[in-house]
């Protein structure tokens, strides 16, 4: 018990120390024109070419009715995975203009899979950064999810995650559970904090987010719930919910619909996993030597920027490699994959299996080509599953809601919007 209140007063003191070393920087106001603009001429843009199926509708776009503050948030945390290893992080805040002495919803956006270090949303609404790399077209998501909430009212806050933004310089922790969930955390307590210096007290805490940010959503919702921190909703879209399992699916059993791309995935898997939980070697034990330094240069964004990489992974979508062979010859068998070093890392990282009290949407697009249906539902099957009794029916505080025909960005665009009319009808 004695080491147990140890810990628990060292965690306390270790967060409120990284709460008075965080720095907002105020950015500028985003006018409501642009952030309409954002919801109608970028969305087109992000959706252009993006097939659909039939069935799909696509949601109207609602519009913004407040301008927007932003800013950028630098802060400490710390690496569960490496011993509390102190973490430089970033993040971006959004404000509707002026809020003061007030309560607001706070909404904690978690973005989905990027490919450079800077589509980040720190850096989401500026072509800037320190790669000399244009992001901004990747970073669209947290522009919209700006515009969308915080244009109509809520408080936004979306980290970069470790190894990303002003982290940069740290190794990419790309679904590593306990390290996100503690660098989001962190920055929530951050938030809460500097919300309180200009008199704004959260009304309620809404957490989403879209492709690995769902598989972040409820890791960071096990975390809050853990400590107590009540979560009035949330919602994941086309959600990795087992990172073991949807890797399994697409390298040993996969589908003519799958994206060409998912290959590259491997990389950013691989390297996180033995950067944080080791053994040193592991991506070279897994990794096809004649992949490996290309697989290498993709995890550290040595490519030469998304001109690079498109061409680098162009290369093989033409060459039609199956992803069996981007691993070793050991490793092209499900067996030996799943009881590897790699294989228990990614099953170490899930994060459906805690019985959540916050209700709970989990979207999933039925013509998802990165994420497949049974998989962006799976947390809502295991736990209607593991709570439904004879003697009483489940206690599941998840909706699993297809969408139907959508593939994966059209699955974020109509989870987005299902899911803010539902927090909006929220009191």
């Amino acid at each position: 018990m004695r080491t147990l209140l140890v810990l628990v007063c060292l965690a306390f003191c270790c967060s409120s120390a990284h709460a008075d070393r965080a720095r907002f920087q105020f950015l500028r106001t985003v006018k409501v024109s642009e952030l309409n603009a954002i919801l109608n001429a970028e969305r087109a843009t992000f959706l252009n070419g993006v097939n659909q199926d039939a069935g799909y509708e696509l949601p109207a776009v609602p519009k913004a009715k407040k301008a927007v503050d932003l800013y950028s948030v630098r802060y400490y945390s710390s690496s569960p995975e490496l011993g509390g290893q102190e973490m430089l992080a970033s993040g971006l805040l959004a404000l509707p203009a002026g809020a003061s002495n007030t309560k607001l919803n706070l909404l904690a956006y978690l973005h989905g899979t990027v490919m450079g270090k800077y589509a980040v949303p720190s850096f989401a609404f500026q072509r800037d950064n320190p790669s000399g790399y244009d992001y901004y077209n990747d970073a669209f998501e947290t522009r919209y999810m700006v515009a969308l909430f915080a244009g109509n009212g809520y408080a936004v806050m979306a980290p970069d995650y470790f190894g990303m933004g002003a982290g940069a310089a740290f190794d990419e922790a790309y679904m590593i559970k306990q390290s996100t969930a503690q660098g989001n955390y962190d920055l929530y307590l951050d938030v809460v904090k500097f919300l309180a210096s200009k008199k704004i007290k959260p009304a309620h805490l809404m957490v989403g987010g879209w492709s690995q940010g769902g598989l972040n959503t409820t890791g960071l919702l096990e975390i809050l719930e853990a400590r107590g921190v009540e979560v009035r909703a949330a919602f994941t879209a086309a959600s990795p919910n087992d990172p073991y399992a949807t890797m399994n699916a697409s390298v040993f059993h996969p589908r003519a619909a799958d994206a060409p791309w998912l290959s590259a995935l491997l990389a950013l898997t691989a390297f996180s996993c033995e950067n944080y939980l080791g053994p040193e070697g592991l991506a070279k034990a897994v990794i096809n030597p004649q992949y490996y330094a290309d697989m290498k240069a993709i995890y550290e964004r040595t490519t030469g920027g998304p001109p690079g990489l498109a061409l680098l992974v162009g290369r093989w979508v033409s060459e039609g490699i199956p992803f069996t062979d981007f691993f070793r010859p050991a490793y092209r068998d499900p067996s030996t994959l799943a009881n590897s070093r790699f294989g228990q890392c990614l099953k170490l990282n899930e994060t459906y299996r805690q019985e959540f009290k916050t209700p709970l949407r989990m979207y999933y697009g039925t013509a998802d080509q990165v994420i497949r249906p049974v998989i962006g539902r799976l947390g809502h099957d295991y736990q209607q599953r593991i709570t439904d009794t004879p003697d009483a029916p489940s206690s599941s505080k998840i909706t699993a809601i297809p969408v139907e025909g959508a593939g994966h960005s059209l699955t974020f665009i109509s989870a987005t919007a299902d899911a803010k009319a539902w927090m909006d009808s929220l009191r």
